[in-house]
């Protein structure tokens, strides 16, 4: 038991007197709290700049415009006279599209016919090009669906017969576990767990590549450093996972314990895997530039930025290795769809067995470190107290 005591304070010790560990475990956390969750805060795209190029200059196009103007996801910035002066403006990044309303509009829907308005967008930035997509398409939906109940009517049909053949079906559109379908709800619960991931994984893999081989039995040495990690992180992953999606107005449906019994196995699998990568790579300045560029790849593989149905199965294996892919999938089950902790046992199997597999790891990796530093130097390492004589 005193070995796995002097092996957290060792721990703790390492941590806190590294200024380099200590800023990208403390000072990186709370730098990423504060900037990364900024940009999203609006939850959605609004009032995306779109130019008007009216040919037809009619009472009905100019009723056109107001509705797509009066929608959410646009905006009508400009009225252009032609096309070429309206593609100058998007190519300028004065606007993101171009609604074009041609010649004899209202004369083609006053005749029963068809009249083709053209809608130019940007699909170079997605978001922006669906937002131009939806904002011009409802109202040309609605206005569509007004004209041909009018027309209906004025054959002789009556007003319920004519709205029923002109919307047979009527759309509601519920979003579940996310109310305003917003960016930020669906980002950022994954997004702060990913950013637990690599800070942690860096800060203790640099602690790793830098300790000696100290005293003790090698499962109580790992033992050890897996309880410092769990009180260092029993503060900092419900500030992040809990206090900071309270502040940005995340929903939260779930329980504060399962959201903690997802957090402790997914805090050890980290910490492990830091040490397995830290005992692969061996020095600091490879250790960081590896796990950096890994950054990137553990984004896209953990299935939130890119479903895991379209990632090739070879690399969606490799992901189940990553903890941050099970544990996500748990936080988002629980926190934001109100799952049970029964709901999420395939997770926290999941867990667990990466805590077994990187334990074992470790502890094969600390036996064969200090069986190397017994034969190059016989006498005991002073970096972490020797256990008492007994």
């Amino acid at each position: 038991m005193r070995s796995v005591w002097r092996s957290i304070e060792a721990e703790l010790r390492a941590i806190f007197a590294d200024p380099q560990v200590r800023s990208i475990i403390l000072a990186s956390l709370v730098i990423y709290a504060l900037i990364y969750p900024l940009p999203y805060r609006a939850e959605l795209l609004r009032d995306v700049p779109v130019v008007l190029v009216d040919l037809d200059r009619t009472t009905t196009s100019a009723e056109l415009a107001r509705r797509v103007d009066a929608s959410e996801p646009v905006t009508v910035s400009a009225d252009a006279r032609d096309m070429a002066q309206a593609v100058r403006m998007v190519q300028e990044r004065l606007a993101y599209g171009v609604l074009l309303i041609p010649e004899g509009f209202e004369r083609e829907l006053l005749r029963g016919r068809q009249s083709p308005v053209a809608l130019y967008a940007d699909a170079s930035y997605f978001l922006m090009y669906q937002r131009v997509m939806q904002g011009a398409a409802v109202p040309l939906r609605q206005m569509g669906a007004e004209v041909e109940l009018g027309r209906l009517i004025a054959s002789g049909s009556s007003y319920v017969v004519a709205q029923a053949q002109v919307s047979p079906a009527i759309q509601v559109e519920v979003p579940l576990f996310n109310p305003v379908a917003g960016y930020a709800t669906y980002v950022l619960p994954a997004a702060f767990v990913l950013i637990l991931q690599q800070t942690m994984l860096m800060g203790l893999a640099l602690v790793a590549t830098r300790r000696s081989a100290g005293g003790g039995h090698p499962v109580w040495l790992v033992l050890g450093r897996m309880g410092a990690w769990v009180a260092l992180y029993a503060l900092l992953l419900p500030l992040y996972l809990i206090v900071l999606p309270f502040l940005y107005g995340l929903p939260n449906l779930g329980r504060v314990d399962a959201v903690l019994a997802i957090g402790l196995p997914f805090i050890l699998a980290t910490g492990l895997l830091a040490q397995c990568v830290a005992a692969l790579f061996r020095t600091a300045d490879v250790v960081q530039v590896v796990l950096l560029a890994l950054g990137l790849p553990f984004f896209f593989l953990s299935g939130f930025a890119w479903p895991v149905e379209a990632i090739p199965p070879a690399l969606n294996v490799l992901a189940q290795f990553v903890p941050s892919t099970p544990a996500i999938d748990g936080f988002v089950r629980v926190s934001q769809m109100g799952a049970q902790l029964p709901d999420v046992a395939p997770t926290l199997w999941h867990l667990w067995a990466l805590v077994a597999a990187f334990g074992v790891a470790c502890v094969v990796i600390e036996t064969r470190r200090l069986n190397r530093a017994a034969s190059l130097n016989p006498t005991p390492d002073i970096s972490e107290p020797a256990p008492e004589q007994r």
